[in-house]
């Protein structure tokens, strides 16, 4: 069985409702698995095969009880200085321009993602598929929405954003570009995240549909929630009085591991350092050489900070920042300066999920790295790995490492920010944890109680 979820633009909710519905047919006793065949983000996390994924699939894996796989997202686009990475069953094959990607390959790219698909429905009772942008977009119609659904006959559901406005032109505009197939293979549409009252929709959207011979599942109200995120969003602002500022890198990546903090401290992402910031992050980047500069511009706020008693962290390329050296292509570049550590870019990615223990406080961590840069580092080691490595540094209140996803172990997170407020004055406090599992279980529940699953359920066949 199959169901595929599309969208009639970006961010309209496409992968939090293919979560929800991940779990609730997991919970139903269906053995069920996410798929989509190619993501274009910055958010990406180590499948179980050590290979790179979205973190989309990555969290809807979970909410399947499986472990991430490469096959749930055969193709991940990372956009680069110079355009994007290609990553292919978790491998990155080449970089290549936008323009030259978006007219070559794309029959091989198709190839792939469909290999993958068809290995899932070998093996699973139910897969679940989540579209790309726009389901009506000529770019990606070929590769990433109804050329997958029509390879493998899906049913389609529409998400389409109320919020934004325009929400019944979208999905009447999707519909009038859509082929004779594959208008007779979407059954139907959901509007999400609206705020209000929504019995001001009245039995409009139901009247809306019959003009397409489309059933409505019903609409989503907006909500809060904190499952990571494919796509980078800034705008918002922690729950707390410790004021962490995480830098705004030009090309920022894996943002998402830093949810934790926005539930428990004052953090935001920035482009300029707050005075009396308490904690400095430089996080994880795509072009460590492009945003070394950009950052430079900032080192006097960096310092600024230092003497007021603030700590700095570097994770990833933020990590390597911290350093004295960078060789990168043969070329050395200076580095911040603040830990005696050099790092060269080799050609091979290294990624890898990791058990390790942390040195500050003896906890036990998990993660992953995901990183083409080897660094040597004549500081105090941060993290102490299963296999007897040694990563990142510590000096003072200056320390980093190449370990993604540090906040989401939650001693470490407890004893890490309790020290940070005991060294900067304020009281210690229990801190607001969740894990993924239960964030999840409450979105997927939220979801679910607003949309006519079993029409759903009737849609796949059950």
């Amino acid at each position: 069985m199959v169901l595929m979820i599309q969208g009639t633009a970006s961010n309209v909710g496409k992968s939090i409702i293919s979560t929800a519905l991940c779990r609730y047919f997991t919970k139903k006793g269906l053995d069920v698995v996410p798929f989509k065949a190619q993501n274009i983000s910055l958010n990406s996390v180590v499948s179980k095969e050590e290979g790179e994924m979205a973190v989309a699939q990555y969290v809807q894996a979970v909410a399947c009880n499986k472990k991430p796989s490469v096959l749930m997202n055969p193709i991940l686009l990372k956009p680069d200085v110079d355009g994007v990475q290609l990553v292919v069953n978790g491998k990155p094959i080449k970089n290549v321009e936008s323009k030259k990607y978006m007219y070559s390959d794309k029959e091989w790219i198709l190839d792939q993602a469909l290999k993958a698909l068809y290995k899932l429905l070998e093996k699973h009772e139910l897969v679940i598929i989540e579209g790309s942008g726009s389901a009506a977009e000529i770019n990606i119609k070929d590769i990433s929405n109804m050329a997958i659904a029509k390879a493998v006959n899906a049913p389609v559901i529409l998400i389409s954003n109320i919020e934004m406005g325009g929400a019944f032109a979208q999905i009447a505009g999707a519909m009038v570009l859509f082929g004779k197939f594959e208008k007779s293979i979407v059954k139907g549409f959901i509007f999400n995240k609206f705020r209000g009252d929504k019995s001001v929709l009245g039995d409009s959207p139901k009247k809306f549909g019959e003009r397409f011979n489309l059933k409505y599942f019903g609409t989503v109200e907006y909500f809060k929630h904190y499952l990571p995120e494919e796509d980078l969003f800034f705008e918002k602002e922690g729950i707390g009085d410790l004021k962490v500022d995480i830098l705004k890198l030009p090309h920022i990546s894996n943002s998402f591991e830093f949810e934790p903090l926005f539930l428990n401290t004052n953090a935001k992402f920035v482009e300029n350092i707050r005075e009396d910031v308490d904690l400095v992050i430089i996080p994880g980047t795509k072009s460590t050489i492009f945003d070394l500069e950009w950052i430079k511009q900032r080192k006097d706020q960096i310092n600024g900070a230092l003497l007021n008693g603030a700590f700095l962290l570097g994770i990833c390329g933020g990590y390597q920042m911290l350093g004295k050296k960078i060789v990168y292509n043969g070329k050395c570049y200076e580095g911040l300066g603040y830990l005696n550590l050099k790092t060269i870019f080799l050609e091979t990615k290294i990624l890898r999920n990791i058990v390790a223990k942390e040195m500050l406080f003896n906890t036990d961590i998990e993660g992953f790295e995901i990183h083409h840069g080897r660094t040597i580092s004549h500081e105090s080691p941060f993290l102490l790995y299963d296999n007897g490595k040694l990563d990142g540094a510590i000096k003072g209140r200056i320390f980093g490492g190449y370990t993604h996803n540090l906040f989401k172990n939650k001693e470490f997170l407890k004893k890490f920010l309790n020290y940070i407020r005991k060294n900067r004055g304020y009281n210690t406090k229990d801190l607001s944890l969740f894990t993924l599992e239960e964030e999840i279980d409450r979105v997927s529940d939220y979801i679910i109680g607003q949309i006519d699953i079993k029409e759903i359920e009737n849609v796949i066949g059950l």
